[in-house]
């Protein structure tokens, strides 16, 4: 199977016009869906509109964009169809609706009105094979962006390596990690907690998602100078508050999977009492147990808390 069947349309992408400046946005997106692939992250052609995706697309959209362009990836995400390269298929009863939906709609309305979206068939199916793919990224960087090949070939060569660590500490058995430059570790570690935690704060549940804004952060529960650990069980995603009160032994999950706060903290004192209201609350655990944080990690935790 090769992308000849498919060439056409990538080649000649409905990219939209501002006198003679060409949008990058559909062509940017495509190298967004190819690393997804490359990476592992799409494995069974279902694609959702989701952080992970915004946050590649904007790597790669950041590159090429223009003064005349701002980042919004729902419109390509959206109209890709129309180049007969991307399906949206619609939830029981909005078939019409997304039949009928010409312009792109909200984030929230895609949401409600379909289950997920697909690469069509046969060029996911030559996405598989890794000489295909650089054909196409070699396509769309020569015919779109020219004069940035070597940046954007550069930003896929990252994901790549983003998502070969990915998959490493995804199926970590406590064996070390091979070495890794530091920001692809952090990359990789970032995805891997957020995407097990869901996005939603490990304490008070806070999970707010906008485009690529996620209002959480990956956290070390054995920090990694100390423990060189990147195991997304030795992690947890926290709001930036809950971040901040752990790393300062003010607040600590515990063994038992419930959170201790520390003696020093006092009701009475404006922005204590938030704090304190989590003691005893059970963790946020992940759905999935092999992301459920290590007993050992927690026994840290816990330790310098009663330690500080």
């Amino acid at each position: 199977m090769s992308l000849n069947s498919s060439w056409d349309q990538v080649l000649h992408l409905r990219t939209g016009r501002v006198g003679g400046h060409e949008r990058p946005h559909k062509p940017a997106l495509l190298l967004a869906l190819i690393s997804l692939v490359e990476s592992g992250r799409l494995r069974d052609n279902k694609i959702s509109y989701d952080p992970e995706l915004f946050e590649v697309f904007r790597r790669y959209f950041s590159i090429v964009q223009t003064d005349q362009d701002s980042i919004n990836m729902i419109d390509p995400f959206w109209r890709l169809r129309t180049d007969e390269l991307l399906i949206h298929h619609a939830r029981p009863g909005f078939e019409a609706a997304v039949n009928a939906q010409s312009s792109a709609p909200s984030i929230t309305q895609l949401r409600e009105m379909t289950d997920f979206s697909s690469l069509r068939s046969d060029l996911f199916l030559a996405l598989q094979d890794p000489a295909e793919r650089d054909r196409l990224r070699d396509a769309i960087t020569s015919r779109y962006f020219a004069e940035k090949r070597s940046e954007l070939l550069r930003v896929g060569l990252q994901e790549r390596a983003i998502g070969s660590y990915e998959q490493l500490i995804e199926q970590a058995d406590g064996s070390p990690m091979p070495a890794t430059e530091d920001d692809i570790r952090d990359q990789a570690f970032r995805r891997v907690v957020l995407r097990a935690y869901d996005y939603r704060c490990a304490a008070c549940g806070l999970r707010v998602i906008l485009d690529d804004l996620v209002l959480v952060d990956a956290a070390h529960l054995i920090p990694w100078g100390v423990s060189r650990d990147d195991d997304p069980r030795n992690g947890m995603a926290l709001c930036k508050n809950h971040h901040w009160a752990m790393d300062r032994f003010l607040i600590a999950p515990t063994p038992d999977r419930q959170w201790k706060i520390s003696r020093c903290l006092d009701d009475r004192i404006e922005g204590q009492k938030d704090l304190l209201n989590l003691r005893g609350r059970s963790v946020l655990l992940p759905r999935e147990d092999r992301f459920h944080p290590k007993v050992n990690a927690l026994t840290w935790r816990e330790e310098r808390l009663l330690n500080a």
